[in-house]
């Protein structure tokens, strides 16, 4: 009998409050009070009157699918064609995050409370505090098709802020040249970090490919061919 794997929407994990030609912050709603996309995580920003689709909870079983033809293609066919996908949705990685008071020039204070003791006494310091993250944009959907560059112009403020799906993660991590631009520091965090963490997410979407991150790894020998010592690094972060 054939399982059906369950249907889930993908997760809502903010709002747009800040937009700029390369990035974007985002405010998570109440629910998500700390729990931000992860460090590396892909999110998407669909266009005007587009909804979020539905989409299986895990990809389709690539170790069976080799076991049949050991030649075929690592990544399903959803990853490379995208056909769901609407015209103008952009994409990003995220490579920060931030939780504090909503008011501005105030800072949280200490309690020299256990965090459940602090919201029986104190439930209104929820309200006061928000999550945030920031998101580097990476492409964004045109003709079925994700382009690797910067979008035309940035996303709307109040643009709901939607988790990418493992398909949509595998087609933004397909093409070696995403790594290009990534190498550049963002201020906040080391580029090394950012690469790695999203290398390792893609890795563990595509069931594990070590095809895949010898692959990344050649590109990023490429790329920083002139710094050696940098390259080592960066390619121990990426050992499975």
């Amino acid at each position: 009998m054939t399982v059906t794997p369950p249907i889930t929407c993908t997760q809502l994990a903010g709002e747009v409050i800040e937009a700029s030609t390369t990035r974007f912050t985002a405010q998570c709603p109440s629910e998500r009070l700390h729990l931000p996309p992860d460090f590396g995580a892909f999110v998407k920003i669909l266009p005007p009157g587009a909804k979020p689709p539905f989409v299986p909870d895990a990809l389709p079983d690539l170790h069976a699918a080799r076991e049949i033809d050991p030649f075929a293609d690592p990544l399903p066919a959803s990853a490379r064609a995208l056909d769901t996908a609407a015209d103008g949705t952009l994409y990003a990685l995220v490579y920060f995050a931030l939780t504090g008071s909503i008011e501005p020039g105030r800072r949280a204070a200490a309690y020299g409370l256990e965090e459940d003791e602090l919201h029986r006494q104190q439930p209104q310091i929820v309200a006061l505090l928000a999550t945030e993250f920031s998101a580097l944009h990476v492409g964004y959907a045109q003709d079925g098709r994700i382009r690797s560059h910067l979008p035309p112009r940035p996303p709307r403020l109040h643009a709901r802020v939607w988790e990418c799906t493992p398909a949509e993660v595998c087609a933004l991590t397909e093409d070696t040249d995403f790594l290009r631009p990534l190498l550049v520091p963002t201020g906040e965090v080391s580029p090394d970090e950012l690469i790695a963490a999203c290398l390792r997410s893609a890795y563990l979407y595509r069931d594990r490919d070590t095809a895949y991150l010898v692959r990344m790894g050649k590109q990023l020998a490429m790329l920083l061919r002139e710094d050696p010592e940098r390259l080592t690094a960066l390619l121990r972060k990426l050992e499975p």
